[in-house]
């Protein structure tokens, strides 16, 4: 059976995105949740309790049906980024487990984009576009860039999950 919900989450170290879409037909879809969430700037011990029990809250209606998606965490050469990043992914994946679902599946930037756009290196403002022809209306573009990412993240989880063909990029496909 193929599913029908899609959850898309954005991991950041201050701000976190979720976005819940539902297939209505052919390559449409309805936004069922939307919504960003601050973390703020203090010591991650506390950034990271936040976190934990807004997403459970989160997670809780969803969880159940939904297959959960996230972007590949970008770090560039930062390595306390990778690991903070890599403890706020850890801290979802122990949340999906505890409630009996399989860890979330893991996107890497160019595949989201390119499942939306057609091109690997899109902008956020060709992704953003797209959102508007994938989602029923009425849809605005939400103000935080992080909401707007968890939506494409979920998007991009039901073209691919969908996809009768499961194709590898190569680096000159990637573009």
């Amino acid at each position: 059976m193929v599913n029908s919900l899609w959850l898309g989450i954005d991991i950041g170290s201050q701000e976190v995105g979720l976005a819940v879409v539902e297939a209505k037909g052919a390559l449409q879809f309805r936004l069922l949740a939307c919504e960003a969430f601050s973390l703020g700037r203090g010591a991650l011990e506390v950034r990271l309790t936040k976190l934990h029990g807004w997403l459970q809250q989160q997670l809780e209606p969803w969880a159940p049906s939904a297959l959960v998606y996230l972007e590949e965490p970008f770090v560039g050469r930062s390595v306390r980024s990778a690991l903070v990043l890599g403890t706020v992914k850890g801290l979802l994946w122990g949340l999906l487990l505890s409630m009996g679902r399989p860890g979330p599946h893991s996107l890497p930037a160019v595949r989201i984009k390119k499942a939306l756009t057609g091109r690997a290196h899109a902008d956020k403002a060709q992704v953003a576009a797209m959102l508007q022809h994938y989602l029923e209306p009425p849809f605005s573009v939400p103000s935080s860039e992080h909401a707007s990412d968890a939506i494409a993240i979920a998007l991009a989880g039901a073209f691919l999950q969908n996809s009768p063909i499961s194709r590898r990029f190569t680096k000159r496909a990637e573009r």
